[in-house]
């Protein structure tokens, strides 16, 4: 169980309440005050700042969590990339890391490590990564960007830290040789892309997906893409006949899958299908793009044929 405190936030950019006096002699024209006057100004009381709520990290303590639900595992042959929070300081660090994808929850949280503490955040989905980690007490703050090409058979980390001028920012991974992950025959590789918040509970996802119908292994890229360019899944992968690596769109999102082979001769051969937010409806709907025998690609879409209706207004009327 998380252990949570807390914390004064330290203001920034605090000044110090001074009080002061204004003294006028009076020059006897106005016949009024031939004394001196003295005026003394208030200050504006200093706000107080809100508290800090931050997850407690003890001395020695690891506190690890997940972002996606794969298909890197520590003890696959696809590796997850980690991001760290270390303090190896004698005086307790608060930080905030962020970090967000294109498609589904990141993760968001402030931390207070002590000593030796260290929090891993482990990346689980191969994509576009922002990593943004926050010193409460300095807003000294420190970014790093993440790729689908951070995963492979190595394992990677990118790790932040207190430094004499800020945050410290330091990465790493081992050098093994890695070739693309493969589907055994007939598998599947699935990821789920998205943070659940499709419009109503009649809203089915979509599924995109690449398949090798054919009798041979091959060896295609891919990313799923957002309108903005960004990975939200991508990579290199061996299919084995009959296998199939795809993902299941969970919010209503415009996304294009871009899939490469190459040729016998080493020519690139490319296909591009795109998802509109029109094909999520009460439907149950897939997109594939299949391998050919002949080097190229097939693309098809399938969907149920129900008649969905004004489905806001269908949920409308169930709650009333």
């Amino acid at each position: 169980m998380q252990r949570r405190t807390l914390l004064a936030a330290a203001g920034t950019g605090l000044a110090a309440a001074l009080t002061g006096c204004i003294a006028s002699a009076g020059d006897g024209t106005d016949g009024a005050d031939d004394g001196n006057s003295t005026t003394e100004s208030t200050p504006d009381p200093t706000p107080t700042p809100e508290p800090v709520e931050a997850v407690s990290v003890a001395t020695g303590e690891r506190l690890t969590t997940v972002v996606g639900n794969g298909p890197a595992s520590d003890d696959g042959a696809l590796k997850p990339h980690h991001v760290r929070l270390e303090n190896p300081t004698d005086e307790p660090w608060t930080a905030r890391i962020d970090v967000s994808r294109p498609l589904g929850s990141g993760h968001v949280e402030t931390y207070e490590l002590a000593h030796d503490a260290t929090v891993n955040v482990s990346l689980r989905v191969p994509a576009d990564y922002e990593l943004t980690v926050t010193d409460i007490d300095s807003d000294a703050a420190a970014t790093e960007s993440v790729g689908p090409d951070s995963f492979d058979c190595n394992r990677s980390w990118t790790a932040f830290s207190p430094g004499d001028d800020g945050i410290s920012v330091s990465g790493a991974s081992t050098r093994m040789a890695c070739g693309p992950n493969t589907v055994a025959a007939d598998g599947a590789v699935t990821v789920a892309l998205g943070d659940g918040s499709l419009p109503t509970e009649a809203t089915k996802p979509h599924s995109v997906a690449v398949s090798n119908p054919t009798d041979a292994a091959e060896t295609v890229e891919f990313a799923y893409e957002t309108p903005a360019g960004a990975v939200a899944f991508g990579g290199a992968y061996r299919l084995e006949p009959g296998a199939r690596v795809g993902a299941s769109l969970t919010e209503v999102h415009k996304v294009t899958l871009r899939v490469a082979r190459r040729s016998d001769s080493g020519d690139e051969v490319s296909e591009a299908v795109s998802v509109e937010k029109s094909q999520f409806d009460c439907n149950a709907s897939s997109t594939t793009v299949s391998l050919t025998d002949d080097g190229g690609f097939e693309s098809r879409t399938l969907s149920t044929l129900m008649f969905c209706g004004d489905i806001e207004a269908n949920e409308t009327n169930k709650s009333n």
